[in-house]
């Protein structure tokens, strides 16, 4: 017995590892280039991450509620090398609930990162000028909502025969937690310039 079960666990875990596909670029990536577009200049990008509901994983939010970054979050700023560029397009065409798509772990390694404050407010400094892309994961709590059928009203006709229900429906709220990835593209032109975004 004990070995049947080990057995199925193995063909469990087999089983997943083949609905996981795992995907990384195959582009050379130049730490050399990577290096240089991250050196010092004097550009700046600062801004506020924030984000909306989604309808996702069968949640009906209440839409149009905006969620700034909380204290603390992670935004990652990365060089636009043709490494970045074949994996970005890789992960916009193949990535799902299946499918991921990874950077090297060289290739991660060079990029910047800032901390929101209590406004969900970032800053990168001393940049050059070259095209970056910044993305950051903000989690939220929110407040969505169900109906669930609680009863009928029953029609009737003069003489008491009846005609037709018709349901009764109530709807129910409650809090949820989620994420949501944001992300931008941006370029800095000029040195010295300051650019102001939406994350």
């Amino acid at each position: 017995m004990k070995k049947l079960l080990t057995l199925f666990t193995l063909m469990l875990a087999f089983m997943y590892s083949k609905a996981q596909n795992t995907y990384y670029p195959q582009a050379f990536f130049d730490k050399k280039m990577a290096r240089e577009m991250l050196s010092f200049g004097n550009s700046t990008i600062e801004g506020v991450a924030s984000t909306k509901q989604k309808n996702n994983w069968g949640i009906k939010p209440l839409l149009g509620q905006k969620h700034y970054a909380p204290k603390g979050t992670v935004v990652m700023l990365f060089p636009v090398t043709p490494y970045f560029e074949e994996f970005y397009n890789m992960r916009k065409k193949y990535e799902n609930k299946k499918t991921t798509v990874y950077m090297s772990e060289d290739a991660f390694k060079y990029k910047l990162e800032a901390l929101t404050d209590d406004y969900g407010r970032f800053k990168f400094e001393k940049l050059k000028p070259g095209k970056y892309y910044l993305e950051t994961i903000v989690n939220f709590t929110a407040t969505a909502s169900y109906q669930q059928q609680t009863g009928t009203s029953d029609a009737y006709n003069g003489y008491g025969g009846y005609l037709y229900s018709t349901p009764i429906y109530q709807t129910f709220f409650y809090g949820y937690s989620a994420g949501n990835r944001e992300s931008k593209f941006v370029e800095i032109k000029q040195d010295g310039e300051l650019k102001e975004i939406s994350l």
